[in-house]
């Protein structure tokens, strides 16, 4: 993007941050980032171009795909880093350029974090590569990394508005929920706790009412625009732009995606499909053995697949899907004050328990906010270790497919206990973090082959 004559007018600020969106989404909506980790959680074996990684080995394929990642994530950096650059210039409001800006700093705190955690520590580069020389910048310590995504949120907290006019840009709310939940993976527990509770009293999100099962297609659904609980996700259109995920979860000739992959299954006796409430509407919506082929017939899965999971679909038969990839949802911020405050609390207390019963409750049809015969009590977990160990399997169950239970394994430290009583294998060390690409390694001078993550 020619910075000479561009970067004049507020519509070229607005064009600017949109530019960052396109590698995210790509990420988020495609087969390699997110797709890695489904494949090494413990509900799910991965099947062709995952079945390695389902067994936690990289291939030179699988590398291939860690380095597309890596490569996204610092074009959404470097187009970020051009906006903070040249869009302060712009004759515009300041209110209006700080928003710009805040979006920018979001949106490069949501690309670093998914860095650090998957390489550990990495470049930090905060101007924009123009340059040569800028190339060459050594990898900086993952506690300086956090001190910028914290320091991008707080901007964002600050400068982004309370509502957008467009639909799936983030909001300040949005930066507040990812900053809970950032302090919670960061064991800080107390601001955890604070800034998960500012979300929640101010009541700018509720849970989606749900009656039966398929009412959760008014959150996963691939025509829907929005919701009460939609707090930052990467929005896809069937018409333009759309995702691969439906058809990642769907059998080849199923009509809930036009080309069903079936990247990902699961089989019954892995402890945490085993144990899951059938009477669970998310089990009943999330997990199928059977579905409507395309002629409308219903089919069993075959015998290799027992499980799959069904929370994206879309039956529109479209080249592209629909379905939006939530970043964070309302129970984020439920569950982020549970957790927080039962470390702040040493144990669980009555409002920990009251803000997961809210979530339990809409599970089984139930009004999210009046007490309900499937509520949890003290007595259901009534030490400290006990409630959090039920609150990371209730977001297991309700993050099912979202990204996110490899990652609340790896920061319990749980992984190699969990991983081997689900599949029986245990995870090599050096799984933790994906090797540095070997043209990083070659094209900057500041990272030499030593400083390669162990076990590459």
């Amino acid at each position: 993007m020619a910075t000479t004559n561009f970067y004049k007018t507020k519509a070229d600020a607005v064009a600017a941050v949109d530019a960052i969106y396109n590698p995210l989404r790509n990420e988020y909506g495609g087969t390699d980032w997110g797709g890695q980790f489904t494949a090494a959680e413990d509900y799910s074996y991965g099947t062709g171009i995952y079945a390695a990684i389902g067994q936690y080995v990289l291939t030179s394929s699988d590398i291939g795909r860690t380095e597309t990642s890596w490569r996204n994530f610092y074009r959404a950096i470097r187009n970020a880093n051009l906006v903070l650059k040249y869009v302060p210039p712009i004759p515009m409001s300041d209110a209006d350029k700080n928003a710009i800006l805040g979006e920018a700093r979001f949106l490069r705190a949501l690309a670093y974090r998914n860095l650090v955690r998957s390489w550990g520590p990495v470049p930090l580069r905060t101007d924009p590569t123009e340059s040569v020389e800028q190339v060459h910048i050594p990898r900086s310590p993952v506690a300086d990394v956090n001190a910028l995504i914290i320091e991008d949120l707080k901007f964002a907290e600050t400068n982004l508005p309370e509502k957008q006019t467009l639909i799936g840009r983030p909001t300040k709310w949005s930066a507040k929920v990812f900053l809970a939940d950032f302090y919670m993976n960061n064991e800080m527990w107390q601001l955890a706790r604070d800034k998960a509770d500012e979300v929640i009293k101010a009541n700018v999100y509720s849970l989606v009412p749900v009656k039966v099962a398929s009412d959760f297609e008014t959150i996963f659904g691939p025509t829907v625009l929005t919701h009460s609980e939609d707090v930052f996700s990467f929005k896809y259109s069937r018409a333009n732009g759309g995702s691969q995920i439906a058809q990642q979860y769907a059998m080849p000739n199923s009509a809930y995606s036009e080309n069903g992959y079936s990247s990902f299954y699961g089989v019954p006796t892995m402890p945490l499909l085993r144990d899951w409430d059938k009477n669970d509407l998310r089990y009943q919506f999330d997990v199928y053995t059977s579905y409507p082929n395309r002629s409308g017939v219903i089919t069993a899965n075959s015998a290799d697949r027992p499980l799959m999971f069904g929370k994206f679909k879309d039956a529109g038969f479209a080249p592209s899907h629909g379905n939006d990839f939530p970043i964070y949802r309302y129970p984020d911020a439920l569950f982020v004050y549970a957790e927080a405050d039962n470390e702040v609390s040493s144990g669980p207390t009555a409002l920990a328990l009251e803000r997961l019963n809210m979530i339990h409750r809409r599970a089984y049809g139930y009004s999210p906010t009046a007490p309900s015969p499937v509520d949890f009590t003290i007595a259901t977990a009534p030490t400290k270790q006990a409630f959090k160990d039920l609150i990371i399997r209730e977001r297991a169950y309700e993050f099912l497919a979202e990204h996110k239970r490899w990652f609340d394994l790896v920061r319990t430290k749980t992984y190699k206990q969990v991983i081997k009583e689900a599949k029986g294998i245990d995870v090599p060390d050096k799984f933790l973090l994906f090797p540095i690409p070997q043209a990083e390694i070659d094209n900057n001078d500041k990272i030499a082959p030593s400083d390669q993550n162990p076990g590459y």
